[in-house]
């Protein structure tokens, strides 16, 4: 019977300790790696490294989330990042914001 108990106790504390170790960055870590991430797509799309800032990324729903918003030219370039809970990259989107259409 003591047996048992032990091996029941051993299972729950080992599930807990791999919920734990799953997210593996903090939340500075994160919002750095989304950061040359949104960099780096932008360098290869529109030859710039607008982002030095943004948002802290935020934990929610099992991944890292970043956002940032930066002027570029007649517009602003939005970029969205999402991670996986240990850094490896799900996403990186770019949008370029256009204002001409909207001062003319």
């Amino acid at each position: 019977m003591k047996i048992a108990l032990l091996l029941v106790l051993v299972v729950i504390f080992a599930g807990c300790e791999g919920r734990h170790s799953m997210v593996s960055l903090t939340a500075e870590q994160a919002q750095e790696t989304a950061r040359q991430l949104a960099n780096n797509q932008a360098a290869t799309l529109y030859h710039c490294r607008p982002f030095d800032t943004g948002h802290a990324a935020k934990f929610e729903a099992g991944k890292w989330m970043w956002a940032a918003q930066q002027a570029f030219g007649e517009g602003d370039i939005q970029a969205t990042v999402e991670l996986a809970a240990d850094g490896l990259t799900n996403s990186v989107k770019l949008q370029l914001m256009d204002n001409r259409s909207l001062l003319r």
